[in-house]
C-alpha cells in the first residue's frame, strides 16, 4: 500500500502539531500514551501476564504472540512467532499465536510508522513522539490492516523484534533481584533465566509478573544474526495444519442458531442504485424465500438455504436509478485516458533537462482493470443479540470493518462484536479502504443492513459472478514513453506519462542511471471502483518500465540483462539480483532449438529487490511460460521455506494476470463473471518457479507482493525475442 497525501497530511497534523506544542499538548499525549498498559487492559483477565507489547507469558512458561494481522494464507504468524523466539530466546515449543481481537488497543500504527519512515529519516529526538503519535493515528484511523507486506518487515522486525528484546532484559532484571544477583551474571535459554555460578534457573513463567512492573530498558540489546536460532531457517508453518485438515474456520464456514441466507443482485452500474423491485411478489413466493429487499448498490434475497436465496436473486426484475455511467465501456474509457495524456499533467519526478533532448524511441502501453479472484467469495455473517449487533467475517482490517458495521448499523463501536476469520485469499480485496472513494467492503454492508432491516442472523454470500462484476478493481492504466539513446547506446532520455494519481512516484521511475528523466501523470479518477491489488501500483509500473527499458536496449543492440547491468551500481542489489538470475537460468539470448526463448526483467517493491528471467514459447493456443528463476533481495530472509512459498504463490497469480486477465466494460459494468471468462493458470499451464535468496545485508523487505511486478514484463520480453513483436497491451490471450 503507498501511503495517499490524505493519511501522511493527517498523520503529519497530528505529530507536527504535536511537535509545536512543545511539552504540553498534544505531545505531551503521545510522549505519555502506555501502549502496552492499553493492551493489558484490553486484555480479558487470565493467568497470564500482558508483560510487552504483543507479547504475554502464562505461568506454564508459554509465550503467546499477539498477532494484529489476519491471515489469507501469508504465512506471516510463523514469522513474527521466529523473530519473538529468537529475540526471547524461548524454545519453540513454548510458542504460541493468538489473533489480535478487532480493539482499538490492538491497532498497529507501525505499518504506518514504516511507510512513512521509508519516504523520511526523523531527528533522534522525536523517535517516541514519532513512534506514540502513529499509533495515536491507528487509533483514531482503526487502523488494523494486513497488507503492504507490512507484517513482518514493520510489525515483527520494527516492533515485535524490540518488544522481545526488552521483555528478555526485563526478565533477566526481575531474576537478578529475586536470586540476589548481579544481571550480568545471568544468561537466558529455553525459556529460563540461568545462574551458572549457583546452578540455579527461574522460568520466564514465575517471573513475568515481576518483571512486567518493571521500566522497559532505553537501551535494548538485539541479537546479532549470528545468535539467530530461528530466523533465517525453514520453520515449518504453524497455520498448515489445520487447513490441511480442514479444521481452519473462514468466513464462509460461519454458522449460528436460526442463521437464514442472503444471495445479492447488484445494480450492474457502478455507482447506480436500485429504485425498485418490479416482480417482488414473484420473487417472495418462491420456495423458501423469506424476505427481498433493497440494498447498497443491488438487492437481496434472503431464504432457509443458500442455493435457493441464489437461484431467487437471479429471477429479481428491477427498475435502476439513472447514473452518469450507464453508457461506460472500454473503448470510451481508453479513449478518455489517452485524452488525458495529451493534456497538462503532473510532475512527479524530474532530472536533468528533458526538454533538450529529441525522442527517438517511442511506445504506448495498456493494463486493463483486473479483479482479485479470491477463491473465497465474499461473505459475512450478522445477528443482534443481548443488544449487540455480532459479525463475523474474513477482513484485512477488522478494527475498520467493525467500525463500518457500526456506522452501517447507527451503533456505537462498543455495541458492535467483530470476530476476525481466516480468508480463502484477499490479494488487497478485502481491505476496509480504497483508492477511490467507493466503499470497498460493499459485502459487509450490505450483510449488515440485510440483518439490521429483517432483524434475523443472516450469512451473506456473493455468488462468484456478483464478486467478479462489482470487485474494486486493479486500475486500467494507460502509459506513454519516449527515449533517445547516447552514442554509447545508453538512454539519455527517459520520459513517461501515466493515467490516474501516483500515490507511489517510485513505482513509476526507472531503477536505472538515466541523465535526463521526466515522470508525469494524469491526476484524475477512475469512473469504476478501483482498490488495492497485489503489489498496487508496481503491478502496472514494473511492466511498463521494465518493457520499455528492453525496447531501448533492442535499440541500441545490447543484451537486454546485460543492458540493464551497464546501468546499475555494480556492487548494488539490483545489479546482484540480475547476476544470481542470469547464473540460476543459464541465461542466453536468441531462441534455442526447443523454439523457447527468455526474458528478463527487475523490480524493487515493498522494501526488497527481485530480478526475474521467464523461459517462454509460442504454442498454437498462445503463450507458454516454462521455467521461471527469481533472484530475491528481502534483507533478513525471516523463514525462507514462507517466502520461496509466497514468491511461487505471486508469479503464478502475476501469470494468469499476464495471460488471461481483464474485466471489459459494457453499459456500465462489467463484462466477466466467472472463471469460464476471468481465468486462472491451471496446474498445466504453471511453469516450475525457482527461487533463490541472496545474503545482502539489505534492511527487512517485504515478500507477499514482490514476485508480482516483473513476472509480466519478463514474459512479455521472452516473446518479443521469438517473433519480433513487442507487446505492449495486456492479456496476452
Amino acid at each position: 500500500m503507498g501511503i495517499t497525501r490524505r493519511i501522511f497530511m493527517i498523520t503529519g497534523a497530528a505529530v507536527g502539531g504535536g511537535l509545536l506544542l512543545g511539552v504540553g499538548g498534544v505531545s505531551a499525549h503521545l510522549l505519555t500514551h502506555n501502549r502496552v498498559g492499553v493492551q493489558q487492559d484490553a486484555h480479558e483477565s487470565d493467568d497470564s501476564t500482558h508483560i510487552n507489547m504483543w507479547l504475554r507469558i502464562t505461568p506454564d512458561n508459554k509465550i503467546i504472540v499477539i498477532n494484529p494481522h489476519t491471515d489469507m494464507g501469508q504465512g506471516s504468524s510463523t514469522g513474527l512467532m521466529q523473530i519473538v523466539a529468537d529475540e526471547l530466546d524461548a524454545d519453540w515449543s513454548q510458542m504460541l499465536v493468538e489473533q489480535a481481537p478487532a480493539d482499538t488497543a490492538y491497532s498497529n500504527g507501525k505499518v504506518f510508522e514504516g511507510f512513512v519512515r521509508e519516504m523520511m529519516t526523523p531527528p533522534e529526538w522525536a523517535s517516541t513522539l514519532l513512534e506514540n503519535g502513529f499509533y495515536r493515528m491507528g487509533d483514531l484511523m482503526k487502523m488494523q490492516m494486513t497488507g503492504g507486506s507490512s507484517a513482518v518487515r514493520f510489525t515483527g522486525w520494527d516492533s515485535m523484534r524490540h518488544a522481545a528484546a526488552a521483555t528478555r532484559q526485563m526478565l533477566i532484571a526481575a531474576a537478578a533481584e529475586k536470586l540476589n544477583v548481579a544481571a550480568n551474571t545471568l544468561t537466558t535459554e529455553a525459556g529460563n533465566v540461568l545462574h551458572a555460578d549457583s546452578g540455579r534457573s527461574l522460568p520466564y513463567g514465575e517471573l513475568a509478573a515481576a518483571a512486567a512492573v518493571l521500566d522497559s530498558p532505553k537501551d535494548i540489546q538485539l541479537k546479532s544474526r549470528e545468535q539467530y536460532r530461528y530466523v533465517g531457517k525453514p520453520v515449518a508453518r504453524v497455520d498448515v495444519p489445520s487447513k490441511v485438515l480442514a479444521n481452519e474456520d473462514y468466513g464462509i464456514d460461519a454458522a449460528v442458531p436460526d442463521m437464514q441466507y442472503a444471495a445479492i443482485a447488484t445494480s450492474g452500474v457502478f455507482g447506480a442504485q436500485v429504485k425498485s423491485i418490479d416482480n417482488l411478489d414473484e420473487v417472495k413466493a418462491a420456495r423458501g424465500v423469506s424476505d427481498v429487499l433493497i440494498v447498497p448498490d443491488g438487492v437481496a434475497v434472503v431464504a432457509d438455504n443458500p442455493w435457493r436465496a441464489e437461484k431467487a436473486v437471479r429471477t429479481v426484475k428491477f427498475t435502476r436509478e439513472p447514473h452518469d455511467n450507464d453508457t461506460l465501456s472500454t473503448e470510451s474509457l481508453v479513449n478518455r485516458q489517452r485524452q488525458a495524456l495529451s493534456e497538462d499533467l503532473t510532475s512527479g519526478m524530474t532530472a536533468g533537462a528533458p526538454d533538450d533532448i529529441q525522442t527517438t524511441v517511442n511506445a504506448e502501453y495498456l493494463v486493463p482493470y483486473l479483479a482479485h479472484a479470491s477463491l473465497e467469495p465474499m461473505n459475512a455473517t450478522v445477528w443482534q443479540q443481548d443488544g449487540k449487533l455480532h459479525v463475523i467475517g474474513g477482513v484485512q482490517n477488522p478494527l475498520l470493518a467493525r467500525a463500518r458495521a457500526a456506522k452501517e448499523a447507527g451503533l456505537d463501536l462498543d455495541d458492535v462484536v467483530f470476530q476476525a476469520r481466516q480468508m480463502g485469499g484477499g490479494f488487497g480485496r478485502r481491505v476496509a479502504f480504497s483508492m477511490s472513494d467507493d466503499e470497498p467492503l460493499n459485502w459487509l454492508i450490505q450483510a449488515v443492513r440485510i440483518a439490521v432491516d429483517t432483524g434475523k442472523p443472516v450469512k451473506t454470500t456473493w455468488s462468484r459472478e456478483t464478486d467478479t462484476r462489482s470487485d474494486v478493481y486493479r486500475p486500467m492504466v494507460m502509459a506513454q514513453f519516449e527515449g533517445a539513446l547516447a552514442d554509447d547506446g545508453k538512454p539519455s532520455l527517459w520520459r513517461s506519462r501515466s493515467y490516474g494519481k501516483e500515490m507511489n512516484i517510485k513505482a513509476v521511475a526507472p531503477p536505472y542511471k538515466i541523465p535526463n528523466l521526466a515522470v508525469s501523470y494524469a491526476d484524475l479518477p477512475h469512473p469504476v471502483p478501483t482498490g488495492f491489488w497485489r503489489s498496487v501500483e508496481h503491478s502496472q509500473h514494473g511492466y511498463f518500465v521494465e518493457s520499455f527499458i528492453d525496447e531501448l536496449a533492442i535499440s541500441a543492440g545490447v543484451d537486454p540483462l546485460q543492458y540493464r547491468l551497464n546501468l546499475l551500481d555494480e556492487n548494488s542489489p539490483a545489479a546482484q539480483v540480475l547476476l544470481k538470475v542470469a547464473e540460476m537460468s543459464g541465461w542466453r539470448s536468441g531462441a534455442d532449438n526447443q523454439g523457447r526463448a527468455m526474458g528478463v526483467a527487475l523490480v524493487h517493491s515493498f522494501g526488497s529487490t527481485v530480478a526475474q528471467v521467464v523461459e517462454a514459447s509460442l504454442t498454437p493456443s498462445g503463450p507458454k511460460a516454462h521455467r521461471v528463476w527469481c533472484a530475491v533481495d528481502c534483507g533478513v530472509p525471516v523463514n525462507p521455506q514462507a517466502i520461496e512459498a509466497q514468491v511461487q504463490g505471486s508469479v503464478h497469480y502475476a501469470l494468469s494476470a499476464a495471460l488471461y486477465g481483464k474485466c471489459d466494460l459494457k453499459d456500465g459494468g462489467v463484462v466477466q463473471s466467472n472463471f469460464h471468462d476471468y481465468r486462472i493458470v491451471s496446474m498445466r499451464d504453471a511453469p516450475r518457479v525457482e527461487v533463490e535468496l541472496l545474503p545482502l545485508g539489505s534492511p527487512v523487505g517485504g515478500v507477499g507482493e514482490i514476485g508480482v511486478p516483473p513476472l509480466a514484463p519478463a514474459l512479455c520480453n521472452a516473446l518479443t525475442v521469438l517473433d519480433g513483436k513487442r507487446r505492449r497491451v495486456l492479456p496476452l490471450v
